[in-house]
């Protein structure tokens, strides 16, 4: 009987007590400034996702780049007089060929200076900096050691020599001012990209500007554009402010689109395509029409849900739509015709003096095993062109390659010569165990702060690819890219829900 009226008194006990309400994990934070909508209940029926979510996390830090930060109407936009440097840096980004700025490898930048004035006047901040990317910081160091073996057996370009460091060290400076801006003095996010969107627009606004002079061949105007260039190309075709028309890709998919990958500011996802299909329609180069599509391919890789069958199919018709219009181009467009049916050692003279400029310094690592391995030391590029002329110049002729005046021209190429490319450059100066031992230390940073996903990889592929045709060691690219990874830790984590919903707060304080 006791047990009976126990069981039959116990769901009503159980009824009143009240039942423990469920935690449900907290949402993560988005690194752009829109706010993220509030999931829908259990009973709602639940829709296609056709975009990947986990392969598409904020590459931020909620600490970093968060909402809240980035929109804090009481927040100031400079902590301190030197901030007006970080933002004069980002406002020249663009400003990459003009008179104004120093002779570096094929490019007269600005904005790495103000990174550098920037870094050296919060001297305060930069040991953290220094602590956080300490394996980067003393990469130079190691390089200079191993390029004593190049200078004492090829040669000693003092100048040479200063331009390949300082562009490391302005590549460094890049680095150092972002971590210090954004992770130490917590600058506004959504004020720097004003500052980044505006001032692109400003650039194409001057593209569209010597586009239409050259339609009306005002002479005035075109004068005035061409005085104010280190290399003059507005005769031509549309410049920009870039050092080369053939460099606007390399800002709008090495700058703009991982800036959009790290933000998810959607004033990016107006200015790529627009910046992107004006430069073609205007006929600023063959290049940005390869780099467009490469980078849309890529950029469909990291944003499509391949779970959801509609959006692999989505991405098979995207995909297919980019090889018919890259056929279409390559029909339409003259120097990509020609690049397509003579070759491209013959089809382009600028095409053909790239290859070469790239050729001769590889074709003298085949004979020479030891400088290969640990180059010819900084600054010799001109050395090893000398030695590989001749091999480089009998193999471009007999595949039919079209010489010119800048090829003939390497027989005695200046001290100061490029090679068109990171890859042939760097390995020439200081030999493949260092490329190979960055590439380590790149992969080995990314995967220390857990940065690894289908975007990270995207975005690897796509900074590699660029610096095909770019030997700048301090362009923004590479720097940006490993000062992301190292701010994705966290993020990238809770917004794949790996981390158990008690332990999220208390892993995110260490």
């Amino acid at each position: 009987m006791t047990s009976a009226r126990a069981s039959s008194q116990s769901p009503a006990r159980h009824a009143s007590s009240p039942r423990p309400a469920t935690q449900t994990p907290p949402t993560p934070l988005a690194a752009s400034a829109v706010s993220v909508p509030a999931a829908p209940t259990p009973q709602a029926p639940r829709a296609a996702t056709y975009l990947s979510a986990p392969h598409t996390p904020a590459f931020a830090q909620r600490d970093i780049f968060a909402p809240a930060q980035a929109d804090a109407p009481t927040q100031p936009i400079a902590r301190d007089p030197s901030d007006l440097l970080f933002y004069m840096a980002l406002a020249m980004l663009p400003v990459d060929g003009t008179l104004l700025g120093v002779p570096l490898p094929y490019w007269t930048p600005l904005s790495p200076w103000f990174f550098l004035a920037y870094a050296l006047s919060n001297w305060r901040y930069l040991r953290l900096t220094l602590r956080k990317y300490l394996p980067f910081f003393l990469f130079p160091v190691l390089l200079a050691v191993t390029s004593i073996y190049g200078w004492q057996t090829v040669a000693v370009h003092a100048n040479a020599i200063a331009l390949s460091f300082v562009s490391l060290l302005l590549g460094l400076a890049c680095l150092a001012s972002l971590d210090i801006a954004f992770a130490r003095k917590r600058l506004p996010i959504r004020a720097s990209l004003t500052v980044v969107v505006c001032t692109y627009w400003f650039a194409f606004a001057v593209g569209v500007a010597q586009f239409i002079a050259l339609k009306l061949q005002s002479d005035a105007t075109l004068h005035y554009f061409a005085a104010m260039m280190y290399r003059r190309y507005i005769r031509v075709r549309p410049q920009f402010l870039f050092a080369e028309p053939s460099y606007t890709g390399m800002h709008l998919f090495g700058v703009l689109l991982p800036l959009f990958w790290l933000t998810r500011d959607r004033r990016f996802a107006v200015l790529i395509p627009v910046f992107a299909a004006g430069a073609i329609a205007m006929g600023s180069g063959t290049r940005i029409i390869i780099d467009s599509a490469v980078a849309l391919f890529l950029w469909l890789v990291s944003a499509v849900n391949f779970r959801n069958r509609k959006a692999t199919w989505g991405f098979i018709a995207g995909s297919s739509a980019i090889a018919a219009g890259s056929l279409l181009s390559t029909i339409l467009e003259p120097r990509l015709n020609a690049l397509a049916t003579r070759g491209l050692l013959a089809g382009d003279g600028s095409m053909s003096a790239r290859i070469f400029h790239m050729l001769a310094p590889m074709w003298s690592w085949k004979h020479d095993l030891l400088h290969f391995l640990f180059g010819w030391g900084s600054g010799n590029i001109s050395d090893a062109v000398r030695d590989g002329y001749a091999g480089a110049r009998q193999w471009f002729d007999a595949h039919g390659g079209a010489a010119n005046q800048e090829i003939n021209g390497l027989v005695n190429p200046p001290t100061n010569t490029f090679t068109m490319s990171v890859y042939s450059s760097f390995i020439t100066e200081f030999g493949i165990v260092m490329f190979a031992l960055f590439a380590v230390m790149l992969l080995i940073h990314i995967t220390t702060h857990r940065a690894w996903n289908r975007t990270t990889v995207c975005w690897l592929v796509l900074t590699a690819y660029l610096y095909i045709q770019f030997e700048s060691y301090a362009f923004y690219a590479l720097w940006l890219l490993i000062f992301a990874a190292a701010s994705s830790r966290f993020a990238a984590a809770v917004s794949r829900n790996q981390l158990p919903v008690r332990h999220r707060h208390s892993r995110a304080r260490h």
